[in-house]
């Protein structure tokens, strides 16, 4: 014991001495807060988008217009209600220093938010908008919150070339600004210059075009409607904003057609029953699921995601640090002052504690993150990180990572053995590495029904059981398979590991091509 014990502390001190061992851990906390800085930078930096609206039936002016000015207020409800989150007073609000009324309509705007965006978005411009509630908010926050930023709008309208006349066939306008659209030419727009994003264009029979109850469409005509002609395919917040208020203007014509109280129909559309989401295995009383119960039945994906990623690593070094000792000669030292499976325990134990190194500095570094970089997206991560932390897949990830590695740790360490360089070990590592994708690739569907036959069956096989069942340990599968699949899990890491050991002895001093099928077998039956 006392040699293995040696034995890994010199493969750990190996491994942690490595420039590349810390760059390896570093770069995972690296991408994670860039790309939390890259998607919160980009969210605010979205470019102003010109666009142009020729609107020759005279019909739709006013609700191009209301859905662009919607547009611009739903995403500064979007960034109030953000700023509401990150910087209002923690705990009781002391009511003789604000008022009751204030605070209820503040949380009143967040669920409404939360829920209906529609309906906080209508509630927020009934009552006046961002100075309204500016004004409600502002006992609530704390005493050193900056003030709010308003962000600029993001779709201007651009003035029409001279060259293009408004009340042109439309064939003849997009003739006209297709240089334009297609970047080759500037718009002018309020005495600057810039790419023409998007042209609106409405021609002057488009009430032909609406669709009713029981119309059949005519075929084979692409331009009918609106026509809404734009490069960027992906930022369809334009035209389905412009779509929606055109809609909502024509239904209103219908309505009011048809002697409907439009007003009264938008609100009975908008009247809803919430549904609570409730826990039957919870404690009473403690029933209701929050967003954090919530994503902890997705946390497995996460704990798998970690366990294939240090896996891969600690599976790799160990290769790589048995075929690089083999090849120098080094691995015959070794074996002159220990045994063979003195020196292939003690590589496991050494390569596993650099494993349990990496994942605990990144999980270190996860929590300085939280703790460092204050605001209301890392404090909903904290809330669920706790929330994961207090549940029972800690010892679920615990005990499959160890039996993840052992087993795997164990294939690949006989890879080594029987291989002299990486360019030989790859066509054996390779089906090993697309037997580990597989689970991989099932984790959504398996956290959305994680008791499928399906599943079940494939959690028996020991390759794929600690992927599986951590991924669905969230959802308290049956007994039998719990119990099942450790049974069989620890009985074929012990075969393993027994193989394994017997091709470690036989191969790690053996020079040449790697043993064929009928060769390892020989290998595997034979007495030593």
């Amino acid at each position: 014991m006392a040699m293995i014990w040696l034995i890994a502390m010199r493969e750990y001190m190996e491994n942690v001495k490595t420039k590349g061992f810390w760059i390896t851990i570093a770069i995972f906390p690296l991408i994670f807060a860039g790309m939390y800085f890259l998607q919160t930078t980009l969210q605010n930096a979205t470019p102003t988008r010109y666009f142009i609206l020729i609107e020759q039936s005279g019909q739709y002016q006013q609700a191009v217009a209301t859905a662009i000015e919607r547009e611009h207020q739903r995403r500064i409800l979007q960034e109030f209600v953000n700023y509401l989150l990150e910087h209002r007073i923690d705990g009781e609000m002391d009511l003789e220093n604000t008022a009751a009324s204030a605070n209820d309509a503040t949380d009143q705007l967040i669920d409404d938010a939360d829920a209906d965006d529609v309906a906080a978005l209508d509630s927020w411009l009934a009552s006046g908008g961002l100075q309204f509630f500016l004004t409600m908010a502002s006992p609530s926050l704390a005493p050193d919150a900056p003030p709010f930023e308003e962000p600029s709008p993001q779709f201007l309208a651009a003035d029409l070339p001279p060259e293009v006349a408004a009340d042109e066939p439309p064939e003849d306008i997009i003739a006209a600004l297709r240089p334009y659209l297609n970047g080759e030419r500037e718009i002018a727009a309020g005495g600057e210059f810039g790419d023409l994003f998007a042209l609106i264009l409405i021609p002057a029979g488009v009430d032909q075009d609406i669709t009713r109850p029981g119309a059949v469409p005519l075929p084979g005509n692409s331009s009918r409607g609106i026509q809404y002609w734009a490069r960027n395919l992906t930022d369809s917040r334009l035209p389905d904003a412009i779509a929606r208020s055109i809609n909502a203007e024509i239904r209103a014509r219908e309505y009011a057609q048809l002697g409907v109280d439009s007003g009264l129909i938008r609100d009975v559309q908008r009247t809803r029953l919430p549904v609570s989401q409730l826990d039957p295995a919870a404690a009473e009383g403690d029933e209701a699921v929050s967003l954090a119960d919530t994503f902890r039945q997705f946390a497995p994906i996460g704990f798998v995601y970690l366990m294939f990623i240090s896996l891969m690593q600690n599976v790799q070094a160990l290769l790589n640090n048995t075929i690089e000792e083999k090849s120098n000669r080094i691995i015959e030292v070794l074996l002159a002052s220990v045994t063979a499976d003195e020196l292939m325990m003690g590589k496991l134990v050494g390569i596993g504690m650099a494993g349990l190194t990496t994942i605990g500095v990144w999980l270190l570094s996860f929590f300085l993150f939280i703790v460092l970089y204050d605001s209301a997206q890392t404090e909903l991560i904290g809330q669920i990180l706790e929330v994961v932390l207090s549940s029972e897949l800690i010892p679920w990830f615990v005990f499959y990572y160890f039996a993840g590695y052992a087993l795997y740790s164990g294939i690949f360490l006989a890879i080594g053995s029987l291989c002299n360089t990486l360019k030989e070990a790859q066509a054996l590592m390779m089906p090993m590495i697309l037997i580990q994708v597989v689970p991989i690739a099932m984790m959504v569907f398996v956290v959305i029904d994680p008791n499928n036959t399906l599943f079940r069956i494939l959690s028996w096989f020991p390759l794929f059981t600690p992927y599986l069942m951590m991924n669905r340990a969230a959802a308290s599968p049956p007994m039998i398979d719990v119990i099942g699949t450790t049974v069989v899990l620890i009985a074929s890491i012990l075969l393993v590991l027994w193989g394994s050991g017997k091709v470690f002895k036989l191969g790690v001093l053996r020079t040449g091509q790697p043993p064929r099928i009928l060769e390892l077998m020989r290998m595997l039956r034979a007495k030593n």
